[in-house]
């Protein structure tokens, strides 16, 4: 029987996605172990490396590993994803180990930017003395209102809506009381007509959701109170969707794009482990079998 581990953080381990992930390759046919990182140790001595989960054993028994949210782990399951290389195992990780992406909305940001994809002006400093002695150009540039945000922070959370510059300026400042201000970037903040998150599966886009916010929010993270409703993909976000992906070498991913009032759109982010649920719910699309498939098709690949 092949077998599957999940490489995840503990704390993700009960949510819908990676339950519906071990239903759905159990239903294929495969033996499924959610292996939390932090239940993992490594050995080293003059016969190699080896890497043990504390219940289940060594790592190289399966045959693949699928890495999931690994969030504050990113660095130690690089050594867990080149271990199981090494040992001639397959790893379908995103492309973690390969670009070192530590959700660090920077770097793909950039990356978008590279690829001449649309996005909104951005700034960055990594220390307060240099945003203070930038604010000029920040407010030629850029402009109020403003958006302060955090390089990894998800759903919403650290996001600050900033209106002037003494609104900037303090907040700076408290940020560099708690040695933080270097975690956070300013962007410019559009007139906004919709927000939508894009799903990508596989190398697949497979379906689009509108994100409204509540009322008095300028924020429409579903997480925050706002709401959603599944929406016709049309050919522009789809293109701009995988093009995005490309960019930001994401074999999966919850692709953010908005459109201002005037009909532009704008890339905010790819999320490399996005949740499912809503889109299976809208959509009635089988995410989890996306996965059993795509998986399936990588594997004859790599035992052939």
């Amino acid at each position: 029987m092949k077998k599957l581990a999940i490489l995840i953080q503990r704390a993700f381990e009960e949510k819908f996605e990676p339950q519906s992930l071990v239903r759905a390759f159990k239903k294929d046919g495969w033996h499924v172990d959610l292996l939390a990182v932090e239940d993992i140790h490594a050995v080293f001595d003059q016969d190699g490396d080896h890497f043990i989960h504390i219940s289940k054993g060594s790592l190289d028994q399966y045959d693949v590993m699928l890495v999931r949210e690994v969030f504050l782990y990113a660095k130690y399951s690089i050594n867990i994803i080149t271990y199981m290389r090494n040992k001639g195992k397959m790893v379908i990780d995103n492309n973690l180990s390969v670009i070192r992406h530590t959700m660090n909305k920077i770097v793909d940001g950039q990356k978008l930017a590279q690829a001449a994809l649309p996005f909104p002006k951005t700034f960055y400093a990594p220390t307060f003395t240099l945003y203070m002695k930038m604010l000029p150009t920040i407010e030629k540039e850029i402009g109020y209102p403003l958006l302060l945000k955090h390089k990894a922070a998800g759903k919403g959370s650290s996001i600050f809506k900033m209106n002037d510059r003494l609104d900037l300026e303090n907040k700076l400042a408290d940020l560099n009381e708690d040695k933080a201000v270097g975690r956070y970037y300013i962007q410019q903040m559009l007139d906004l007509k919709a927000d939508y998150r894009i799903l990508v599966v596989a190398e697949q886009v497979v379906g689009a959701m509108q994100r409204i916010p509540k009322k008095g929010e300028f924020r429409a993270n579903f997480s925050l109170g706002g709401s959603v409703k599944p929406v016709e993909l049309t050919d522009e976000m789809r293109d701009l969707a995988a093009r995005a992906c490309v960019a930001t070498e994401a074999q999966f991913g919850g692709v953010d794009i908005v459109y201002t009032k005037d009909n532009k759109p704008y890339l905010l982010e790819v999320n490399r482990t996005p949740g499912f649920e809503g889109f299976m719910t809208a959509h009635g699309i089988d995410i989890p079998k996306l996965f059993v498939e795509y998986i399936n098709k990588l594997y004859a690949e790599h035992i052939s």
